[in-house]
């Protein structure tokens, strides 16, 4: 099943549900839904997606509306594409639509009084539920759209292919040595935003591999001076990796299920190359149309739309990592 939900903040009862199209669900999930306006990260992102199970999947965006009744005089409003029981996993296809319906929501005048209809102090009556009436078509006009975009990317074939050479890679890794300083390795690591991993490498084989988040977690948070601990102490050495020859969606299911964001690749035994999330998104069909069709040439963009790419791709396979070791751990 599909909806579109709108949630927006109300300063006495917290995030609220406005409206569900084109049909209230017969699940509990405009609850859960409208309860993602409290999660700053979220927030933060603008847009982003949340997969709580394999049956309960959203695309959701958050805009602020001008607002002459608010405190701040602007509505946070939250818009969210939700798939029950889809097997569809191309969330990210749904940016564009939801970027429209906002544009849509923008061009509508007052339309902050449609969330006043719960407020008994308002004499504003036949407004606020004319405009509640007109926000409720805006969202339903969208559902067409939103099902002929599922249909269109379901016809797109899976994409089997595998690494074959090295120009099949993208260069989003650096090469450490084991006895380096975290302060040297660090500023590798933060010499480019496409810079995803560093590996150590013996005997042409991947013994370790860092990332800025060990940088973080295993020596800034622990008060220790990167000056004095080595690569070595804080390398995550049960490395991940995957063979040259492996299918492309394996290795993304793969990183999915991990909670990775890249991951060395052997071929003929010895290391050939990093597979990384960009990587995903360049080769992968499928995956090129879960971030949408505009972000399918990444290699030339700027700096800043690539730090973008990588927080929303991070953001996903983090979601789904998290949701699936608890549905594990729920067993």
């Amino acid at each position: 099943m599909l909806y579109i939900t709108l949630s927006y903040f109300d300063t006495v009862l917290g995030p609220t549900t406005f409206c569900t199209v084109p049909a209230h669900p017969e699940v509990d999930i405009e609850e859960y839904t409208s309860t993602l306006l409290n999660i700053s990260e979220f927030i933060d992102l603008k847009f982003f997606v949340y997969v709580s199970s394999s049956h309960f999947k959203t695309s959701n965006i958050y805009t602020k509306i001008p607002s002459e009744w608010a405190r701040g005089h602007l509505e946070m409003i939250l818009i969210s594409i939700i798939l029950v029981d889809e097997e569809f996993n191309r969330l990210f296809i749904f940016e564009e639509v939801l970027e429209k319906i906002v544009a849509a929501i923008d061009k509508m005048d007052k339309a902050y009084m449609a969330f006043y209809s719960e407020h008994k102090d308002r004499t504003e009556v036949d407004v606020i539920s004319s405009k509640k009436e007109e926000l409720v078509k805006v969202l339903n006009e969208f559902v067409p759209e939103v099902q002929e975009i599922i249909e269109a990317a379901k016809r797109i074939p899976t994409d089997s292919e595998v690494i074959e050479t090295e120009e099949d890679l993208q260069d989003e890794f650096i090469i450490l040595d084991k006895t380096e300083t975290v302060l040297e390795a660090a500023h590798k690591l933060a010499s480019s935003p496409r810079i995803l991993i560093g590996c150590v490498i013996e005997d042409n084989k991947p013994i370790g591999i860092i990332d800025e988040d060990d940088v973080l977690k295993k020596v800034i948070l622990q008060e220790k001076d990167p000056l004095l601990v080595k690569v070595e102490d804080i390398m995550t050495k049960d490395v991940v990796m995957v063979d040259s020859n492996d299918p492309i969606g394996d290795t993304v299911d793969l990183m999915i299920d991990k909670g990775i964001q890249a991951v060395p690749i052997l071929q003929d035994g010895e290391f050939f190359g990093v597979f990384t999330i960009f990587d995903a998104a360049h080769h992968n069909k499928n995956v090129i149309e879960l971030i949408g069709e505009h972000l399918q040439d990444i290699s030339g963009r700027k700096l800043e739309d690539v730090k973008k790419l990588k927080l929303k791709l991070w953001s996903y396979i983090r979601n789904i990592s998290r949701n699936r070791r608890l549905q594990q751990l729920q067993k």
